[in-house]
């Protein structure tokens, strides 16, 4: 009796040890590719089969070398099929020709190897990579994974459709404002206006300018945008996506609806005086001049800076729009006391119109280029647009004393007099489209106060700093658990132009974890970012150290490390990281600092690889 006892307790007791034992006697069953195999080109996708089902607790590795010495090569985080015994492993990064070589481990939830191995092939040929750099999703941005900029950074507008972008706007922009100055003409000042031919003819050719400038930067605009051809852009129908890339998108179709819209008022103007039409007959032309105060709503302020530039736009087109109008339609040829009136109005309201111009361009140059106007692009633009604008300010006193002088106490208007007043408010008029052609050059251009780079939260931040070297530097990492983490890398301050930038997360040792090695293409303060989709992958939990190398151009180098705790995909993800030791440089103090611009940075892997001869 208790000799059966026994037994049966010894039974029991191997059970879960004859479970573990069946699971450690696990091998490779097949693999793609296979041992030995010669492969025309790199494959997109590794598969490893076992003989028996993988447990949940057990962890699959995979590193993959090629060349001699042997190149560590970019792989995904392996998955598990639905079958249990078949991983797929993505290659982000093609192999190149030559020999490889696969080292590949299995491991039991004590980190104990169930079974490992290698395997070697080669790749004939190298496999051909499509044209173009690939973005990260997450950007519209300004800030975008293939180009992202620090503060201070000018980024200036590429593509085979910039220059449409800019023509279309500028085109727009002077249609429109010329359009809203005759209907705000005629409303305040010249309600003989709709009675003239001309001024019929006058603002159907300018809605038909006004029509065709706004198309194209619109199509244009949705090219840029969206990374659409731009004759695929022309199609109306493409426009829709545009009304979801931002403001800009946004503003975009309203201006192109609002524009079309304004054709009963350009048509027909004398709408502007009844009671009953007045309304949407101004409110068009309104909505499309306000849109064009959208352009950039980015910055600190940027409610402020919005309705700064509102204001702007509408005194601008007052102004600009009623010279052009003033010297196109009323100034036409001589005529009775409407015209002087019309002429007399016009001065009048145009001398608190360019108050508000001046009060409204100090104070928007203020918070997007600040102390900054002389040593950043968009602020050498902009003086350059300035002194244009003291040209024209300059003609635009002039003109008004002459109409003073020639239409003080006259009320009749002679052709020599409209002659005469034509030229100079012609002047000013092509001064003005040098101006807006510097306001579409400065649209293409990152104002230095504006940062490009979206903000985002990350889950672990590590400072590293070399205090005696002056290189300091963040590591950002979310969610900082197993799998694919987003990356960000900024540069804080360095002591010189950066020759090589180099960050390496090492798991700690026995833990069987593959570390990782990521170049970052900065060359001086910025930032670089990975996206999660692309990011990088941690294996195995636990204690990891994160080291950044950075060599500058004085030949000195500063070494930067931190701890780093990787947790489960369900455990809780730790906030910020003590620094270690640092390791010292010394750098001459007369080295200045250098702001760069930064590139979308690749995926590399540093596994323990094993050359097969």
């Amino acid at each position: 009796m208790f000799a059966l006892i026994g037994v049966a307790f010894a039974v029991v007791a191997a059970l879960p040890m004859a479970a573990h034992a069946q699971s450690s006697d696990n091998s490779l069953a097949g693999s793609s590719p296979a041992d030995g195999a010669t492969l025309g080109t790199s494959p997109a996708i590794m598969t490893f089969t076992f003989q028996q089902p993988v447990a949940a607790d057990e962890a699959f590795t995979v590193a993959v070398g090629c060349g001699t010495p042997a190149q560590p090569q970019s792989t995904g985080i392996p998955l598990l099929g639905d079958d249990d015994v078949t991983f797929t492993v993505e290659v982000l990064s093609p192999f190149p020709k030559g020999a490889c070589t696969i080292t590949w481990l299995l491991r039991d939830d004590l980190d104990q190897a169930i079974a490992t191995d290698l395997i070697a092939f080669s790749v004939s040929a190298d496999t051909p990579t499509a044209s173009g750099t690939s973005t990260d999703s997450t950007v519209p941005t300004a800030a975008s994974a293939a180009t992202t900029a620090s503060i201070g950074d000018d980024v200036e507008a590429v593509g085979s459709t910039g220059g449409s972008v800019w023509l279309g706007g500028v085109i727009s922009t002077y249609g429109i404002m010329i359009l809203f100055g005759a209907v705000a003409l005629i409303a305040f000042g010249w309600p003989e206006g709709p009675l003239y031919e001309i001024t019929q003819r006058f603002t159907f050719k300018v809605w038909m300018v006004a029509v065709a400038g706004t198309y194209l930067h619109t199509a244009a605009l949705t090219s840029s945008l969206t990374g659409k051809s731009f004759t695929g852009s022309l199609n109306p129908f493409s426009f829709a996506q545009t009304f979801t890339e931002g403001w800009t998108g946004i503003a975009a179709i309203v201006r192109l609806v609002a524009v079309i819209a304004s054709v009963w008022v350009a048509y027909r103007p004398e709408t502007v005086l009844d009671d009953v039409s007045r309304p949407l007959a101004i409110s068009a032309p309104t909505v499309a001049v306000i849109t064009l105060a959208f352009s950039r709503v980015s910055g600190n302020l940027a409610l402020i800076g919005l309705i700064v530039m509102i204001l702007h736009v509408v005194a601008v087109a007052i102004w600009l729009g009623g010279v052009v109008v003033v010297g196109r339609a009323v100034l036409a040829g001589p005529g009775d006391q409407d015209l002087v009136h019309a002429v007399r109005s016009y001065s009048r309201v145009s001398g608190p119109t360019i108050l508000v111009v001046i009060i409204t361009g100090v104070a928007e140059t203020m918070r997007l280029d600040g102390d900054a106007l002389f040593t950043s692009s968009h602020g050498r633009v902009l003086i350059l647009k300035l002194m244009a604008v003291g040209v024209m300010l300059f003609v635009a006193a002039k003109a008004r004393g002459l109409v003073r002088h020639r239409l003080g106490r006259v009320d009749h208007l002679t052709r020599r007099t409209a002659m005469r007043l034509r030229r100079v408010f012609a002047t000013e008029a092509t001064v003005g489209v040098i101006v807006l052609m510097f306001s579409g050059w400065l649209l293409a251009i990152n104002p230095p106060k504006i940062s490009l780079i979206p903000e985002r939260e990350y889950a672990l931040v590590m400072p590293l700093a070399d205090e005696a070297a002056g290189f300091t530097a963040e590591v950002s990492l979310d969610p900082g658990a197993l799998g694919l983490n987003a990356l960000e890398v900024e540069v804080l301050s360095t002591p010189a132009n950066i020759v090589s930038l180099r960050l390496e997360f090492d798991p700690e040792i026995g833990s069987y974890g593959r570390g990782t090695i990521q170049d970052i293409p900065l060359t001086g303060t910025g930032i670089a970012r990975l996206g999660a989709s692309d990011g990088l992958p941690f294996d195995v939990t636990g204690n990891w150290t994160v080291t950044l190398t950075a060599v500058f151009e004085s030949g000195l180098s500063s070494v930067v490390t931190s701890p780093l705790a990787i947790v489960g995909e369900d455990g809780t993800v730790p906030t910020t990281t003590t620094t270690l030791a640092l390791t010292t440089t010394i750098v001459p103090s007369e080295t200045t600092v250098v702001e760069t611009t930064t590139t979308d940075v690749t995926q590399a892997t540093t596994a323990s690889v094993v050359t097969v001869d």
